[in-house]
């Protein structure tokens, strides 16, 4: 925790510096943004702004029917490959390679100083400018602190009523409304200082981000669950879902991975695997884990990542029946080798 305030404090002194003429930051969350990278991005782009920077949040995507409930997301900029706006300061947001930015990655790449603030497993050691810790909850956690601190070198508010909406979904989503294992004390922490501070209906917020549905959306969980087949001795489940099922449903795609969370509370199941197929062709794979597998260890092998109990990756050239079968062999090796260690001799 100690080096990821460092690192926090790094960034905000070059924030401030930039401030002092008017310096243009901007803020990449990743590809298919969820709650926590653009709740994180807006947030710290409100804060930036604050200071006299001229801060963006450049998307690649528009925002998805899950998300548009969310306050502050009109201010986010959608990316244009002719027009790549330029930068002093490029932050990647939720993410820490530039692969994770798609198409926008060249734009990043172009701003000569650069950093990451992010939350997931990685390799390697941080940057200066990045904060990198993999201790906490979500990448708004650490946005959060960052805001904290600048507040304290102000001796002014920074936080509003957007931001703290926006951390606290972000914070929410990741920990599976504080359910999850990467829960920490200080995310709950920071949620009652939100809730003390602002005005916040936390009832319609953990609707809007857990409840709310449609028919299509019924239809195609309906359809994704009765595809579930069992690996590995029953202990690893994978589920998966076609184009051809999402264009019968017209159910749009973007929130199917928490289907993969349901699926892990199945008794007895160590690792989930929910498979959708892209209009590329490629294959989006979510990991949810039990036991001692460890999701991001195994995503890292097909370059992906994320955390010990929920990562994901992305599969090419590979058809639904043959990834699945990948992933069953590969997962049901992983599994065994983990069992195996914790076996006394």
């Amino acid at each position: 925790m100690k080096e990821s305030r460092e690192a926090g404090n790094r960034l905000l002194e070059v924030a401030l510096d930039l401030a002092a003429d008017g310096g243009r930051i901007g803020l990449f969350p990743h590809e298919r943004f969820d709650a926590d990278a653009v709740g994180a991005a807006v947030s710290l782009s409100r804060a930036l702004g604050s200071l006299g920077c001229v801060s963006t949040v450049l998307v690649g995507e528009p925002v998805p029917e899950s998300l548009q409930h969310l306050p502050g997301l009109e201010e986010l900029l959608f990316y244009d490959p002719a027009d790549c706006p330029v930068f002093d300061l490029a932050l990647a947001i939720d993410c820490r390679e530039p692969d994770r930015l798609g198409g926008r990655a060249a734009c990043f790449l172009k701003t000569p100083l650069r950093g990451a603030i992010d939350h997931h497993v990685y390799d390697g050691e941080a940057g200066d400018l990045e904060l990198i810790d993999a201790n906490a909850s979500s990448t708004s956690e650490l946005v959060f602190e960052m805001i904290s601190d600048l507040e304290l070198h102000l001796g002014r508010p920074v936080f509003d009523p957007v931001m703290a909406v926006l951390l606290l979904a972000g914070t929410i989503t990741d920990t599976g409304r504080y359910a999850y294992s990467n829960t920490t004390p200080l995310a709950l922490r920071q949620a009652a200082a939100m809730l003390e501070r602002f005005d916040i209906d936390l009832s319609q917020l953990n609707y809007d981000l857990f409840e709310r549905t449609t028919l299509e959306r019924l239809q195609i969980k309906g359809d994704i669950l009765s595809t579930v087949r069992p690996a590995g001795k029953g202990r690893i489940l994978l589920a998966h879902a076609t184009r051809a099922m999402l264009a019968r449903r017209g159910a749009p795609d973007d929130e199917l991975s928490n289907l993969a969370s349901e699926i892990r509370a199945a008794e007895g199941s160590a690792a989930v695997f929910l498979l959708v197929e892209g209009e590329d062709g490629s294959i989006r794979v979510s990991i949810r884990s039990n036991s001692c597998f460890d999701a991001a260890a195994f995503a890292g092998r097909f370059g992906g990542g994320g955390h010990v109990r929920a990562a994901g990756m992305t599969l090419e050239k590979l058809s639904m029946d043959e990834a699945e079968k990948l992933l069953a062999r590969e997962a049901e090796a992983q599994l065994e080798a983990c069992l195996n260690e914790g076996t006394p001799e």
